[in-house]
C-alpha cells in the first residue's frame, strides 16, 4: 500500500503535537504535586510552631508550678524549722550541747503505742504468769512472759533495742513504786526473770520488745502484790499529782548532782523538746562524765497519773556524756504525768522522778 507525502506529514504533526501534549500534562503534574508538598511542608511548619508555642508555654507553666511547689517546700521546711525551733528547751549556755541538732527532735525515739499497730502488731499477744504462785512484798517471784503472733505460733526472733531483748517496766498504781529490768529469753516466745516488788500493792507491768519483722511493741498487765505496807513514805514528794511542778522545769538532787527538767512548747499531743541538765553540786561546773546506760546517756519512762499512757524515750544525742541530754516527747493527752529519768555516773544508776503537767 501507497502513502502520498501529504499523509507523511499529518502522522508526523499529529506525532509532535501528541509529544508536547504528554509533556505539557507532565509538567503540570510535577507543578500540582510541588505546590501540594509546598503547602504541606507549610502546614507542617505551622503546626511544629504552634506546637512548640504549646510546649514552650508548657514548659513555662510546668517551670512556674516547679518553682511554686518549690517555693511552698521551702516554706514548709521553714515552717518546721520553725516549730522545731520553739519545741527547744532553753537552757543555760554553759549546759548546751553544740552538736544537737533541733530537726533531730522530729526523729526522737517515742513508742508509738497500740493506735500506730499494722494488724500483724495487734495480733501479738502477750501471756503473763507466776508459775509460783502469786507475788508478795519483800520476796522474789518468778514472772514468766510468752509472746506469741497473730497466727498463734510464739514469736521465736526478736530485735535488739537498747542493748536488751525485752525491757519490763513496774510501776504502782500509787505511783510510788518503780521498776526498770530486764527478763532473759529463753527461746520459743519465752522471757523468765525473777522480780522482788518491795511494797505491796496493786502494780501495772509495761513490756517493751521488737519481734523481728515488726515494729516495737508495748504489752501490759496488772499484778497484785499481797503484803508488806501499801501506804510508804514519800520523802521526794513525787508520788502525789499534786506535786507543785511547773509546766517547764523541774529539779532534783541526785548523785551529788542538780538535775533539772526543761521543756520547748509543751502543749497535749505535740511534739517538744524535753531537756535534762546536770550540773555538779559541790562546784557548780557542768557534769560532763555521764556513762552510757543501755547503750545510750540515758532513758525517760512517763506514764499518766492513771497509768493509761506510757511513754518510754530515748535521746537524740546519745553518744552524750553530759552536761545536756535531748529528748523528743509527745504527750498524749492534758494531765498530770510522772517521768523516771536513769542515768549512770561513776558506776551508779540514778533513777530520778519528776512530776509534770500538761497542758
Amino acid at each position: 500500500m501507497k502513502h502520498n507525502k501529504s499523509t507523511w506529514a499529518f502522522c508526523a504533526l499529529l506525532a509532535v503535537s501528541l509529544f508536547f501534549l504528554i509533556a505539557a500534562f507532565a509538567q503540570s503534574g510535577r507543578k500540582t504535586e510541588s505546590m501540594v508538598a509546598h503547602d504541606a511542608a507549610m502546614a507542617g511548619m505551622a503546626d511544629m510552631t504552634g506546637m512548640a508555642g504549646m510546649d514552650m508555654a508548657g514548659m513555662d507553666m510546668a517551670g512556674m508550678d516547679m518553682a511554686g511547689a518549690a517555693g511552698i517546700a521551702d516554706m514548709d521546711d521553714m515552717d518546721d524549722m520553725a516549730d522545731m525551733m520553739n519545741a527547744m528547751p532553753q537552757v543555760d549556755a554553759d549546759m548546751q550541747d553544740p552538736l544537737i541538732d533541733p530537726m533531730s527532735l522530729s526523729a526522737g525515739h517515742t513508742h508509738a503505742g497500740a493506735a500506730a499497730e499494722s494488724p500483724s502488731e495487734k495480733g501479738v499477744q502477750a501471756v503473763w504468769s507466776w508459775p509460783e504462785g502469786e507475788p508478795e512484798a519483800g520476796r522474789s517471784a518468778k514472772l514468766v512472759i510468752r509472746i506469741s503472733g497473730a497466727d498463734g505460733q510464739p514469736v521465736r526472733k526478736f530485735d535488739v533495742n537498747s542493748e536488751k531483748l525485752l525491757h519490763l517496766v513496774a510501776i504502782s498504781t500509787d505511783l510510788r513504786e518503780f521498776q526498770h529490768i530486764h527478763p532473759e529469753y529463753q527461746g520459743e516466745g519465752a522471757f523468765v526473770l525473777p522480780v522482788t516488788f518491795q511494797e505491796g500493792g496493786n502494780y501495772r507491768l509495761f513490756a517493751d520488745f521488737i519481734p523481728s519483722g515488726l515494729n516495737e511493741l508495748t504489752r501490759s498487765a496488772e499484778v497484785s502484790v499481797s503484803g508488806g505496807s501499801e501506804s510508804g513514805s514519800d520523802p521526794d514528794g513525787s508520788r502525789s499529782s499534786e506535786f507543785p511542778a511547773g509546766p517547764a522545769l523541774l529539779s532534783q538532787v541526785a548523785g551529788g548532782m542538780e538535775v533539772e527538767l526543761h521543756f520547748g512548747h509543751l502543749m497535749a499531743n505535740m511534739q517538744t523538746g524535753l531537756s535534762v541538765t546536770f550540773r555538779d553540786v559541790d562546784t557548780g561546773k557542768p557534769v560532763s562524765d555521764l556513762q552510757p546506760y543501755l547503750g545510750s546517756v540515758g532513758h525517760i519512762i512517763a506514764v499518766d497519773d492513771k497509768l493509761q499512757e506510757y511513754l518510754h524515750v530515748h535521746p537524740v544525742n546519745a553518744a552524750s556524756t553530759g552536761p545536756q541530754a535531748l529528748f523528743g516527747i509527745a504527750f498524749p493527752h492534758s494531765g498530770v504525768y510522772k517521768l523516771w529519768g536513769q542515768f549512770q555516773r561513776d558506776g551508779q544508776l540514778l533513777t530520778i522522778p519528776f512530776v509534770v503537767k500538761v497542758p
